[in-house]
């Protein structure tokens, strides 16, 4: 996030209803109790809804204004809103509002996030001003509200001399045409029931949600455009990590433990370090614990002769404190390390001795009843393990135990690592009793040396520090349980980290209602630009604002495809519902682009200089373009629709450029059935080059002579584009609002199963297809000599190339290499965009119609480490194999 000082700009509508007076029938009249009234407003339509926004400039493209209807007396910020009911032609409920803007700027401080420049807060530091009119021109911007388009008479590129027109999409509001440039950003702003806006807040609030927005997108494209140096300012970045969340009451606990510890160690420390002690040796071998209890002044002590008393009597004389008792003087040397070689012979003779002491007891720790259950804890605990692997990769997951995150940081966190920890102190009890009782296991075995027992030294350490010395005194046994009880450090970090929570994807297949069966209503498609007052051109808006602004494209559209649609309001039973999927069909159009020139002994372009609105396109060709049949065709005849280009005044000596789009009709008055298909099917482009003429005439005998100037074409480039609309299965990826995320092709496109009309009309198809994808395009309509893209294709193009060298005059005509793929490009981006904002082109699929589906939820689940898996496992497996040993 980035945290800066900056200006906001805002806007604030003061709304009032406004007195209605006049007849009803020939439309009433509005005052706003301040001097201001309008003439009457007539109801234009017999039935529905009038939806009228009336700023103070008149301009063509205003159908009522303030200024017109008498309202000169009001302030030019002004607007008047109206909402009305018509029947029978006359009005029967309306409401309306005088509204007047202010604008204002603040100082703030704004935070916006670093990934898209979206606002996320500001906090004021300044009080609201007001707006001056020399940085933000407030009456241009209420002219370019009410009008559409700009107060200017210069060429312009095509966004920005077109008005858009909203009615298409305000048809079933039952919203009578015409409406203003305001109505349609007002409406779509608030998306409201019809009678609601009869409310004068609800209108009000609408015309402030459109205010707001179009201001700011004024603003923001004033503020874009500035050139002038950069305005450093200070503020700060603040940047989004992960991090460790700490659980309090589980922190609280351990940090109380670890006091409790700290302060065990404290007094320990006291007490061995104040406690009085007589020893003069560290007693850590057998020998030294013997050298200890000898007798001062006496001779050393043979352990040989210990074997000659029974074990009741040594027994009784070690708990009198009197192990000298035990051993009788011997006449050998003493020596420091006695041998168990010198054993006395007299044990051979003593068979009860002898019994008595091969027989041997083991500690309870170290005996079955508590070894079996220990290895079989062990076992479950690798069972379980192993289980829970197996159901987490099967299921893609498991749930998280709880929704409390305390629950959750025990079974998955503290409950593995306290398994672990309770371990430890068990092979620490086992490991250290083994460290005492191993030298005598090697004395009880006989013929022992003194570095394996008298002199082993096993506890001057921890015992599970004694490895190495266990190790060079060849005690395998006890260096495994060395290892293990170390190992167990490691189990309880591998534990620890054994299980991970993390957001994933999870699918559950059901049925999806089809809501459109591919076949094409005819009457729907043709109605499509028939019933539009003005050129359709919708689908030119979306395109545009896709291209260009990376807008993204609307519900069950794909860059080439339009996808059929499903049902998902049915399946939206779920809050943490993510996407959708489902095979369905997909339809595609798709466009051959060859250049067409006359030494194609197939085709020739001819150019008639007296209309030069009309490149033909003449053909004779095989059947190739029908992959439904295989007869020949006679040649045939197809001229685009006459569009003339308008002959402005030519600077001598400059070349003039000029673009021809559309499609094309049979040039014959009776076209066959073949014909009419054949040329249904093709669309034209044509990049034409031209030079003035000039030439003089002489008219009469005074040699009074004329000038006359005129233009040839110079360089042109023809297209042809034959279309052919495609089908086939897709599985698609949408959202909850139908925008596609993924798709793949499931089949090969087939032509043989395109959505015919009723009627299987193929010609009557594409003449639909071309007149809908064409509405709007009006061509270069005079010949340029700059590079303003006046027409949509151009200003397509244009984005598509990045690069506007396509209409240099100055240039030569593109490539059919470079346009060619351009053209079929934009052709089937417009086809699946007229097709997915249109989806009533359709006929609805049949009642009880379903596809197979999935939903795709997003679910918080519990996975394991597979490393930490792995560890904890092994580790596990080696405790039973060592518990196994004893």
């Amino acid at each position: 996030m980035w945290t800066t000082t900056t200006n906001l700009y805002t806007t604030q509508l003061t709304c009032t209803s406004a007195k209605v007076g006049g007849n009803p029938k020939t439309g009433p009249t509005f005052d706003d109790g301040q001097g201001c009234q309008t003439d009457p407003v007539g109801p234009l339509t017999e039935k529905g809804y009038r939806a009228i926004y009336m700023g103070y400039y008149n301009d063509p493209h205003v159908d009522w204004s303030l200024s017109y209807l008498g309202g000169r007396a009001i302030s030019r910020q002004t607007f008047l809103a109206i909402w009305a009911a018509v029947d029978n032609s006359t009005y029967t409920k309306s409401t309306a509002l005088f509204c007047k803007p202010t604008y204002a700027v603040q100082r703030v401080q704004a935070t916006v996030a670093a990934a898209n420049d979206s606002l996320i807060d500001t906090l004021p530091i300044g009080p609201p001003m007001p707006l001056s009119e020399e940085l933000f021109n407030v009456t241009e911007f209420a002219y370019l509200l009410g009008a559409g388009l700009p107060d200017q008479s210069l060429r312009a590129e095509v966004t920005e001399n077109r008005v858009i027109d909203q009615w298409n999409r305000l048809q079933h509001m039952e919203v009578s045409w015409p409406v203003g440039n305001m109505v349609g950003f007002a409406l779509g702003a608030s998306k409201r029931p019809p009678d609601d806006y009869f409310d004068p807040a609800v209108l009000a609030s609408s015309y402030q949600s459109a205010h707001q927005l179009l201001f700011g997108l004024a603003i923001r494209s004033m503020v874009s455009n500035k050139t002038t140096a950069p305005d450093w300012r200070h503020g700060s970045v603040a940047s989004e990590v992960r991090a460790i969340v700490v659980v309090q009451p589980l922190a609280a606990v351990v940090e109380a433990f670890l006091g409790l510890v700290t302060l065990f160690v404290l007094s320990l420390l006291m007490v061995s370090s104040t406690r009085r002690s007589q020893l003069y040796a560290d007693p850590v071998s057998i020998s030294d614990i013997i050298e200890l209890t000898k007798v001062p002044g006496s001779r050393s002590l043979n352990v040989s002769k210990l074997m000659d008393l029974n074990d009741g009597a040594c027994r009784f004389k070690l708990r009198e404190g009197k192990l000298s008792a035990c051993f009788a003087d011997s006449a050998t040397p003493s020596t420091r390390n006695p041998s168990v070689t010198q054993l006395s012979p007299s044990l051979k003779t003593h068979k009860e001795t002898l019994a008595q002491l091969n027989r041997t007891q083991r500690p309870f720790e170290m005996k079955w009843i508590l070894g079996v259950p220990f290895i079989m804890i062990l076992l479950v605990a690798v069972i379980a393990l192993t289980t829970v692997y197996i159901r987490i990769a099967e299921d893609n997951g498991l749930p998280l135990p709880s929704n409390s995150q305390v629950v959750n940081q025990l079974v998955l966190n503290y409950i593995p690592v306290t398994f672990a920890t309770l371990l430890e102190p068990f092979w620490i009890l086992l490991n250290r009793m083994l460290c005492i009782l191993q030298p005598f296991e090697e004395i009880r075995k006989g013929r022992a040396k003194p570095s394996q027992s008298l002199d082993v030294k096993y506890t001057s350490l921890p015992p599970q520090l004694i490895f190495w010395r266990a190790l060079r005194a060849r005690h395998l046994l006890l260096v495994a349980l060395c290892l293990i009880g170390f190992s167990a450090n490691f189990l309880a970090v591998a534990l620890g980290a054994l299980f991970e929570d993390s957001f994933v994807q999870s699918q559950s297949s059901l049925e999806f209602s089809q809501i459109i069966t591919p076949v094409i209503n005819q009457t729907a498609l043709d109605r499509l630009t028939q019933d539009s007052p003005n050129a359709y051109e919708e689908h030119w808006y979306v395109a545009k604002s896709n291209l260009t602004d990376g807008t993204q494209l609307p519900a069950w559209i794909a860059p080439h495809l339009f996808i059929a649609p499903f049902d998902l309001s049915a399946n939206r039973r779920h809050n943490d519902t993510l996407l959708y999927s489902a095979l369905t069909q997909g339809m595609e159009l798709n466009a051959q682009c060859v250049q067409l020139n006359s030494s194609d002994s197939n085709t020739t372009i001819w150019y008639n200089r007296t209309e030069p609105s009309s490149p033909f396109l003449t053909t004779n060709t095989t059947r190739a373009h029908d992959r439904n049949r295989n007869s020949t065709l006679t040649a045939m005849t197809c001229v685009t629709q006459p569009h003339p280009i308008l002959e402005i005044p030519f600077d001598i000596n400059r070349t003039h450029a000029a673009e021809l789009f559309g499609s094309v009709m049979p040039f014959s008055q009776d076209p066959s059935v073949e014909e009419q298909e054949f040329c249904s099917r093709q669309w034209v482009a044509g990049f034409l080059r031209a030079r003035t003429t000039v030439s003089i005439n002489s008219t009469d005998a005074e040699s009074k002579s004329s000038t006359t100037s005129g233009y040839e074409i110079s360089e042109a480039l023809y297209v042809g584009c034959q279309l052919s609309v495609r089908i086939a299965s897709f599985n698609v990826t949408v959202d909850g609002e139908g925008r596609i995320w993924r798709y793949r092709q499931e089949s090969p496109f087939s032509e043989a199963e395109i959505p015919l009309p009723y009627d299987g009309n193929v010609t009557a198809l594409y003449n639909g297809i071309n007149t809908a994808i064409w509405s709007g395009e009006r061509g270069a309509d005079s010949w340029y000599t700059d590079n303003i893209a006046v027409s949509w294709m151009q200003y397509l193009i244009k984005s598509r190339l990045g690069s506007s060298a396509f209409q240099d005059p100055n240039l030569a005509p593109p490539s059919i290499e470079t346009i060619g793929p351009v053209l079929e490009d934009i052709s089937a981006r417009l086809f699946a965009i007229v097709l997915g904002i249109n989806p009533d082109i359709f006929l609805p699929a049949v009642a009880g119609s379903t596809i197979p589906g999935r939903i795709i939820t997003q679910a918080h689940k519990v996975f394991m480490s597979r490393p930490m898996f792995v560890v904890s496992l092994i580790l596990i497996v080696l405790n039973v194999f060592v518990a196994l040993l004893f």
